[in-house]
């Protein structure tokens, strides 16, 4: 950048107000927030390639400050010319090396005041991640040759798995697990559009971060490829020290009101194998189907991971391996574009059909296509494969046959032999949320039948594909735990458990390992969550209003808890007749001391349940923190619930089942709402109610 650009770039980066439209594609609602904003300098901000390990891997991509200032972009559709600024020069570097640009993210809701990501690609050096905002995740953008990439977290001086992402043994342990491979392409048309410096941040990198794009002079456009997961992403592009948004491509307004550019990025096709065995380790060894008047390609060896399954078939486990597809000789260069609200995008946003991983060893494979939607569907290679015990002394292998066959990509399950469609593999992982007493788990022999129907469903399926299972529970850790323990093994462990009508939220502590080797005994509390009641909630006077109340009725409400186990809830126990003026008496008392609160009702019979809560707690809340937290879509994320102290959660932007059993409280509370397909009402009751749920939503 020249010493006019950076200042340029620094003014809009500090200034407030609007900025008038000087073009139709200029986006003049923008404020300039600190949501926004990036929070580092801006030479810093552009010049973060630079700093990424890419030297290790081409020496053509220069290291931090390296020689980089010498490339051009080339001419201008203006018959302008200019020499690349560094971030650009190290962008067009990245791109010829044929690297990738990921993202790495620690939550702070997973806590930590420093942290650093180490892992293969930087031979096990930790590399330190900045913070997003003051109290935010923890993010840091490197540019990756394709292929797998194996690492862990270095928090506060201890190594620890995200639990957020894929973790697997991989021979040296547990680490998280990431397949680096382009997934989408941003895109801006400098011939059409101008610009000479183009960057580019978004909520993939909690706007953290300005990346910056490579220019290609023969297609006159900037463009970065990214391995992002599935999911929606709301981005901007910041062109000459101007937020701009690129008017090909589709729009959404973020939760602040601000317009920006939005993406929905599916996976790219490949080869999703999930295999049932009695063995401790695996390997895949996989290759293309060779077409006619061709020489077979060599078996590849790729070893088999372990999964979030607690599943035990043939007394083993589940093991899975990916292989990206491949295109056939006469397939088509371009790539199916990306869904963008439902709807195929072709201007500038567009998914990667295949990892350029397999490159070397297996020909041609689908790269990005600039353009998109012109092209036919791509046509892959179909493989073959057999797997192997680890130590290659046994082999699985089809009856009457050398390899079990592909044909299309996609996922698939191989077990006792039989090779079975599993397309669950290939969407983006879901979100259960559900209630237990009366929605998961009830009393009697059918009930528990009903739970053990859900556990084998979850653990063969969804766990399989990366779903995460919350309980959100009006019981205690304690009381649930007895809870697991009484069910014996009906009711499945989950990943998250919402306790205390979402006063405190745990989290699965995996003691090194994953999902399916945790005890199952052993949680983390997040106290990212607690510190966000504190706000507006005095636990002292809270006590004081509802000491108040119980004095004026001692035969007829009692405590159960003062807040000693909760400190973000207290609880009593109010005969029914007299809950509605006990319930009015505590909020005229609360309101007459300022304070800020929420009063919840639940229960049947004779006997409810008051809950006083911090403002910020409940049900939905806490099921929107738990669903940001592992990046899971509203219409990905599903709340299911029987009684009405379940209608927050149930009534949030989430998808929502109520069970067939749901208490008439619930139901009417049902009809009262607007009649649309976000909520279904079971024929089935408890944990078969949830299946049905899951079907009719198209999630099962």
């Amino acid at each position: 950048m020249t010493a006019t650009q950076l200042a340029r770039l620094g003014r809009a980066l500090s200034a407030a107000g609007e900025r008038a439209p000087a073009a139709p594609w200029r986006n003049s609602r923008l404020e300039r927030r600190a949501a926004l904003r990036p929070r580092a300098s801006s030479r810093a901000q552009a010049e973060l390639l630079q700093d990424a390990p890419a030297a290790r891997y081409n020496s053509s991509v220069p290291a931090s400050g390296a020689g980089a200032s010498g490339l051009t972009n080339g001419s201008r559709t203006n018959g302008s010319s200019s020499r690349a600024s560094p971030a650009g020069a190290a962008a067009a570097a990245v791109a010829d090396a044929g690297l990738i640009i990921t993202t790495f993210r620690w939550p702070a809701a997973l806590g930590g005041h420093e942290v650093s990501v180490c892992g293969s690609f930087s031979n096990w050096e930790p590399l330190a991640l900045h913070q997003a905002a003051p109290g935010g995740d923890f993010v840091r953008s490197l540019a990756l040759p394709p292929g797998s990439a194996y690492f862990k977290y270095l928090v506060d001086g201890e190594w620890i798995c995200s639990p957020t992402e894929q973790v697997v043994a991989n021979g040296k342990g547990f680490n998280n697990h990431r397949l680096i491979q382009p997934t989408v392409s941003f895109t801006w048309r400098s011939s059409e559009l101008g610009g000479a410096d183009v960057l580019l941040t978004g909520s993939f990198n909690s706007w953290a971060e300005l990346l910056p794009l490579a220019y290609d002079a023969r297609a006159g456009q900037h463009s970065l490829r990214c391995c992002l997961p599935q999911g929606h992403y709301e981005f901007q592009y910041f062109v000459d020290g101007q937020w701009l948004l690129c008017p090909q491509q589709p729009t959404s307004l973020t939760e602040q009101g601000r317009m920006v550019n939005c993406v929905e990025v599916q996976s790219p096709p490949a080869f999703h194998i999930h295999y049932a065995t009695g063995w401790t380790s695996a390997v895949l060894h996989v290759r293309p189907i060779a077409e006619p008047g061709q020489p077979e390609a060599p078996w590849q060896a790729l070893p088999m991971h372990s999964t979030a399954s607690r599943a035990r078939p043939k007394g083993g486990n589940w093991l899975t391996a990916t292989v990206p597809a491949v295109l056939a000789e006469d397939g088509s260069a371009g790539s199916r574009p990306s869904k963008v609200n439902g709807k195929a995008n072709g201007n500038g946003v567009n998914g990667a059909p295949a990892a350029a991983a397999a490159a070397a060893a297996a020909g041609r494979v689908a790269g990005l296509s600039v353009d998109g939607g012109d092209a036919g569907p791509a046509t892959y290679r179909p493989v073959e494969f057999f797997i192997s015990s680890s130590d290659g002394r046994q082999e699985d292998r089809p009856w009457g046959g050398s390899a079990y066959r592909c044909q299309q990509p996609g996922g698939y399950k191989l077990r006792s032999g039989s090779l079975r469609p599993f397309p669950q593999a290939t969407r983006p992982p879901m979100m259960l949320v559900s209630d237990l007493d009366g929605t998961m788990v009830g009393e009697g022999e059918e009930a528990d039948a009903c739970t053990r129907e859900f556990a084998t469903y979850w653990e063969d399926n969804a766990a399989l594909a990366g779903g995460v299972l919350v309980y959100n529970t009006g019981r205690s850790l304690g009381q649930f735990q007895g809870l697991l323990e009484y069910k014996a093994g009906a009711l499945p462990v989950p990943d998250v458990l919402i306790t205390a009508v979402g006063t405190k939220i745990w989290r699965l502590d995996c003691e090194g390992g994953t999902r399916g080797t945790a005890s199952g005994t052993a949680w983390q509390e997040d106290h990212q969550w607690a510190r966000t009641l504190d706000e507006g909630w005095d636990l002292r006077q809270i006590r004081e209003c509802v000491q108040q109340v119980l004095d004026r009725r001692s035969d007829a409400a009692f405590w159960l808890d003062n807040g000693t186990e909760h400190p973000h809830r207290v609880c009593i126990s109010t005969r029914a007749d007299v809950t509605p003026t006990v319930v009015s008496e505590l909020e005229r008392s609360v309101t007459g001391r300022g304070l800020q609160c929420k009063v919840i009702v639940s229960g049947t019979g004779d006997w409810r349940y008051v809950d006083v809560t911090a403002a910020r707690a409940g049900k939905l809340a806490a099921l929107e923190y738990v669903r940001q937290l592992y990046g899971v879509h509203h219409s990905r994320c599903v709340a299911a619930g029987d009684s009405g102290n379940d209608t927050l959660m149930l009534g949030g932007r989430n998808l929502a089942i109520v069970v067939g059993n749901a208490q008439p409280e619930l139901v009417q509370w049902v009809l009262e709402q607007p009649q649309e397909d976000r909520m279904v009402v079971t024929d089935a009751p408890m944990a078969r109610g949830i299946l049905e749920g899951l079907a009719r939503h198209g999630l099962y």
